[in-house]
């Protein structure tokens, strides 16, 4: 039991504090185009709720052809929303196929090979970091602010708490998923030991780091990142010792995490909240520099009669038709 947590602690520290780093490091050096309805905001949040709400009810309820073509749309858009900015059509035109082609083929055709589990591992785990960082960018250069991803994490600690003793369906999806392709979590496999920390999770913690950061620089990004580690990886990862509740006999040891990160990142959010957060605009002031002015126009000496002139504006405007 002890091997296995500390296993756990590995992976799901390394999963949620990588995708974080991930999604400050792209926040820090790639601009998202703006969306076209305009800044999110919590109305936003509310779309994605329902969309993680009634996701797992899709993956039980759905045939495995039919959930596979929708999981294919699902990570290829999120896929190409980080890596538009940054790589050429043409090279995402290979890379996205060829990436989620061979986690599907290496899910059917060598999980049983020596080896084969940790190399799905490494290409799902590729693809769900990726997916992660474009969306939480997507939402947070789009407007969202620290308050707003506070609640979002709140409202998921009681889904969590809901769906993980009340109604198990957590434990349900768990076990749907396991050795399933385009597995939306992060995490690997070694001997007897398998962990993961699901994309709803990490995707949480990629948008509370870029949010801190966005609204209260460096010392949003430190306050963030030591809870995300502490509160997000390492108390769920941790608590099996302490409740057995959390063991699972058939897919092992399910956590609800956000139970745990959940009030943390609010109590989080209202210690950088006494201070003022940067909106949308006063970061991009912050990133771009103030706008330069025009030059002022140089003196010229006339060649006809030596004298200083000191061309008007309209004289400019005038020769430049």
């Amino acid at each position: 039991m002890l091997t296995q947590t500390l296993f756990q602690v590995a992976v799901v520290s390394t999963g949620a504090v990588g995708t974080a780093v991930a999604s400050l490091a792209y926040f820090c050096r790639v601009r998202l185009d703006r969306p076209a309805i305009g800044a999110f905001n919590s109305r936003d949040l509310v779309i994605l709720a329902t969309f993680i709400v009634l996701l797992p009810v899709l993956y039980l309820a759905l045939p495995s052809p039919v959930l596979l073509g929708f999981l294919v749309l699902t990570f290829a858009s999120a896929m190409g929303i980080a890596l538009r900015p940054v790589l050429a059509a043409r090279y995402r035109r290979m890379l996205i196929p060829g990436l989620i082609g061979t986690e599907i083929v290496v899910t059917y055709a060598l999980l049983g090979a020596p080896r084969g589990l940790q190399l799905y591992w490494v290409l799902t785990s590729a693809i769900v970091l990726i997916a992660a960082v474009g969306v939480s960018n997507l939402y947070v250069q789009g407007g969202l602010r620290l308050r707003h991803v506070a609640r979002f994490a709140l409202f998921l600690a009681a889904y969590d708490l809901i769906f993980s003793t009340v109604i198990p369906l957590t434990p349900q999806l768990a076990a749907a998923f396991e050795g399933r392709p385009l597995n939306a979590s992060i995490g690997f496999a070694w001997g007897s030991f398998n962990a993961n920390i699901g994309l709803g999770d990490l995707l949480v913690y990629g948008l509370f780091t870029t949010a801190a950061y966005k609204g209260f620089a460096r010392r949003g990004a430190t306050w963030a990142l030591g809870t995300i580690f502490a509160f997000g990886a390492l108390a769920p990862a941790l608590a099996p010792l302490v409740v057995s509740f959390y063991n699972d006999g058939e897919t092992g040891i399910i956590i609800p995490a956000q139970l745990f990160f959940g009030p943390a990142a609010c109590a989080v959010s209202a210690v950088l909240h006494r201070r003022p957060e940067r909106t949308n605009a006063e970061w991009l002031r912050s990133v771009s520099g103030p706008a330069e002015e025009p030059a002022a126009p140089q003196p010229q000496v006339s060649a006809v009669t030596g004298v200083t002139e000191v061309p008007s504006a309209d004289a400019v405007l005038v020769g430049a038709e």
